[in-house]
């Protein structure tokens, strides 16, 4: 015979069974995000994203859980729906999360070059996103009986809501709740905020005029590849023991010189004065001397700047705002909130050779392009896709530092050879354009050169670690006639000092541009150099 108890035991488990059920549906959105990104870029994906996701969950689910009331829960299941709605579509666009990042390049893209991208992914992205709705309206109809009345129920709700509680206090106490401890979305916005003003006290200027003038009547392009963090020490091509540029190494038609140097241990220092007529001797105010935009904008030359660099955050506010004169800017890095944040990530420079193809398709007679790459920047192993993970065995930290920059650099082989290849083939399309290409770094690196230090920070005295970078020219063959037709004799230059602080008037002469800035003794690619001219560094000290 069934007793009362027995009946109510029975409907007690029936309706856990069912509220289980339907809180299946609930995870099942909340998750749904982190497994598209998973699927989209696993490199990108980060595990966390999925503990701190459901942690939030518990914490919205609590009024409800009090309160019983099922508008609480449809507050909450929107909530989550909108944020990973967000989410979604960038994981689809961008393949990675919202990030400060992302918000600041989209506020300052072009609207019909953002409208062309979309509709490029309008197919997957509608069926992903329909997909999601679809869990959206089945979490809503199938609202779970979740409370906090039985002893059961209340030990499980009070480990999800402590462990909640510890997690978010780990974080705080550690100065890391908004990068670790928030959700994607809400940390992008939050760190938008931080970093815009920051970005927005910068005093940005306009562009000056300036007596500038082409003083060749041929088609020109220039394509000046920013390296980043490139020692030339570890270098095959600059006699490194291990094999490091193989592909740079086999070919013939490069100039690497090999007593450049960077005066800067820092990419912003360094950019301020190779894209300036500003140098070390100079010692002239950001807000007063003329850039290469200035000069650029002064003639019929077309500009272009293509990062994979972070395009907001403390190290990088000062070259997005240089960056950003130039006619067409395109950041490919979105993948971070931070100039800190993005050396944590994966954003490999291969990157922008898409926006390099398109750069080159335009029709204009005479361009200059600008490539910033990653290059070898910290942290090392995350510069190169695993398939040119090369050298490896350590066991040690230092050995396993070293193995990782040389695949950083055997990587950046892989990508200045492709650069050249491309622009070669270019070449071909277009025999009587003069085309020159460019790659140095902006500064050096010590990785356990010097000391027993790996980084380009330093106390005291530099090391030329530091400092040391490559710089290699690749020529077409209608610039490399023009070039001797103008009285340079280049291999007779490889040795030749230099410092890329003069190097705006480099890239004005491989132009053909003559501006009252211009000073052709300053130039490596001119007849009137002088090699004469003492190389001072940032710490005061002579090279």
């Amino acid at each position: 015979m069934t007793t009362q108890t027995d009946k109510l035991t029975h409907r007690c488990d029936d309706a856990t069974k069912t509220s289980c059920k339907n809180v299946f549906w609930l995870v099942a959105m909340v998750l749904y995000v982190p497994f598209v990104g998973l699927c989209v870029n696993f490199e990108a994906f980060m595990p966390r994203t999925i503990l701190v996701q459901l942690l939030w969950t518990v914490l919205l689910l609590l009024p409800y859980i009090l309160l019983r009331k099922r508008f609480l829960y449809a507050t909450a299941a929107t909530l989550l729906f909108v944020d990973g709605f967000i989410n979604l579509f960038h994981w689809i666009i961008l393949k990675c999360p919202l990030n400060a990042s992302s918000i600041f390049v989209f506020l300052n893209t072009n609207f019909n070059e953002a409208s062309e991208f979309m509709t490029v992914k309008m197919t997957p992205l509608l069926l992903l996103l329909v997909l999601y709705v679809i869990l959206y309206v089945l979490t809503l109809k199938h609202t779970p009986r979740l409370a906090f009345r039985t002893k059961s129920e209340i030990i499980v709700w009070s480990v999800l809501w402590i462990a909640a509680a510890m997690f978010f206090a780990e974080n705080i106490v550690n100065g890391r709740f908004l990068r670790l401890a928030v959700p994607d979305v809400e940390r992008a916005f939050i760190s938008f905020y931080t970093e815009s003003k920051a970005y927005n006290k910068l005093k940005k200027r306009n562009l000056y005029d300036v007596d500038a003038e082409i003083t060749s009547t041929d088609s020109t392009l220039v394509v000046v590849v920013i390296g980043e963090s490139c020692n030339r020490n570890h270098m095959g091509i600059y006699g490194y023991h291990r094999e490091t540029t193989p592909r740079l190494e086999s070919r013939n038609d490069i100039l690497a010189f090999n007593n450049v140097i960077s005066a800067n241990s820092n990419t912003l220092s360094s950019v301020m004065l190779f894209l300036t007529e500003n140098n070390m001797d100079r010692h002239l105010s950001v807000d007063s001397c003329i850039h290469i935009f200035d000069v650029l904008h002064s003639t019929p030359y077309k500009s272009y700047w293509l990062s994979n660099q972070s395009p907001i955050g403390l190290w990088d506010n000062g070259v997005t705002n240089l960056a950003y004169n130039a006619d067409v800017v395109s950041f490919v890095n979105v993948m971070a909130s931070s100039s800190m944040e993005s050396t944590q990530m994966a954003s490999f420079d291969q990157k922008l050779f898409e926006p390099l193809v398109t750069a080159l398709s335009g029709k204009e007679k005479n361009k200059v392009v600008f490539l910033h790459l990653m290059g070898c920047h910290t942290q090392y192993n995350r510069r190169y896709p695993f398939s040119f993970d090369k050298f490896k065995g350590a066991e040690d930290k230092k050995g396993k530092n070293i193995d990782a920059y040389d695949n950083a650099v055997f990587y950046n082989d892989f990508i200045i050879d492709s650069i050249f290849s491309l622009l070669a083939n270019y070449s071909q399309l277009h025999p009587d354009m003069r085309i020159s290409a460019l790659y140095f770094s902006d500064h050096g690196e010590n990785v356990y050169d010097e000391g027993d230090y790996c980084g380009h920070d330093y106390s005291g005295k530099i090391p030329h670690a530091n400092v040391e970078i490559p710089f290699i020219l690749w020529c077409s063959e209608s610039q490399n006639a023009f070039l001797q037709s103008e009285g340079a004799h280049l291999e007779q230059s490889l040795h030749t000092p230099y410092m890329i602080d003069d190097l705006f008037h480099t890239i004005l002469d491989l132009a053909s541009i003559k501006a009252s800035c211009f000073d052709s003794r300053r130039s490596l690619v001119n007849k009137d150099y002088d090699a004469s001219r003492k190389r001072i560094l940032e710490d005061g000290n002579y090279y």
